[in-house]
């Protein structure tokens, strides 16, 4: 892919209710089917009741799907992480890899909490470097 012809957004949003494992499931289906045919691909991590998601694609189809999510009525208070050109793709084997609450590591949850924690405590993303969890999830999932 050409340079700036990739591009990456990760956000925190606080889910809206309880979502059962079915409905965190339907959302996980459609992402993948539609981000297979748009050239994006990511990761979305649910613990706690707060996503993070991880969308790497084409500059106007990922901020075309960041502004769908934003009006998706199932979560609020999406705080972009971070927005920019990405040199390669770090969920390149799925269009969408899902990890939820169930199959996270003692260790995975402690840095998911964390970085909760520090979102909150900034009221802004500024300063958060995300390069470590990001590529923990990144070898571990797609391998």
């Amino acid at each position: 892919m050409p340079s700036g012809a990739l591009h990456r957004i990760a956000y925190m949003s606080t889910a809206i209710g309880v979502l059962r494992a079915e409905e965190l499931d339907r959302i996980y289906l459609r992402a993948q089917a539609a981000n297979a045919g748009a050239g994006i691909t990511g990761l979305l991590l649910f613990y706690e009741g707060v996503f993070l998601q991880v969308l790497e694609g084409p500059p106007a189809g990922v901020t075309s799907l960041l502004e769908r999510i934003r009006r998706d009525r199932r979560h609020s208070g999406l705080i972009v992480l971070e927005s920019g050109p990405a040199e390669e793709r770090s969920f390149g084997g799925s269009p969408m890899n899902f990890v939820s609450a169930r199959k996270l590591s003692a260790g995975e949850k402690k840095a998911f909490s964390e970085l909760r924690q520090a979102v909150a405590a900034r009221g802004a993303s500024s300063g958060l470097d995300l390069s470590g969890l990001l590529a923990a999830f990144g070898a571990v999932r797609t391998a």
